[in-house]
C-alpha cells in the first residue's frame, strides 16, 4: 500500500506543477500560450494600496504573431477590455504587453498597473 501512496503523490506533484507552469508568474489568471514557459528571474511584483504593479515575461519559439492573436483573443474572456495596440484595461488596472525577439525565441512582457 505505501507503494500506491508514493505513486499516487509523484502523480499529484506533477499535476500540480504542469498546472502551476501553465499561467503567466504574477498573473494566475493569465494562461501561457503553448510552445512559451515563464521566465521565473523576471517577475516583479509590487502591491499596494493603490493596486497591484506586476512585470512578468514568457519565453519560448512560438511566432510573434500567434503570441499577439492569442492574447488578443483570450483577454477579453477574461474580463480585459482592449484600449489601444497591445493596452488593455479591467476594473482598477491597466495592462501592456510588449512582444519582441531574443535571438530566437520570442518573448511577450506583460506589464500591470493601477490606473
Amino acid at each position: 500500500m505505501p507503494k500506491v501512496i508514493s505513486i499516487l503523490y509523484i502523480l499529484f506533484s506533477f499535476q500540480i506543477q504542469s498546472r502551476e507552469e501553465s499561467f503567466v508568474n504574477g498573473i494566475e489568471e493569465l494562461p501561457i500560450i503553448t510552445n512559451m514557459e515563464n521566465m521565473p528571474e523576471s517577475l516583479i511584483f509590487f502591491d499596494t494600496n493603490k493596486g497591484r504593479f506586476v512585470q512578468s515575461k514568457i519565453i519560448g519559439d512560438q511566432g510573434i504573431g500567434k503570441i499577439k492573436d492569442f492574447y488578443d483573443n483570450i483577454l477579453p474572456n477574461l474580463g480585459w477590455e482592449k484600449i489601444d495596440k497591445n493596452k488593455f484595461s479591467r476594473k482598477s488596472e491597466l495592462m501592456e504587453i510588449r512582444y519582441y525577439k531574443n535571438n530566437k525565441n520570442s518573448v511577450a512582457e506583460f506589464n500591470i498597473k493601477p490606473k
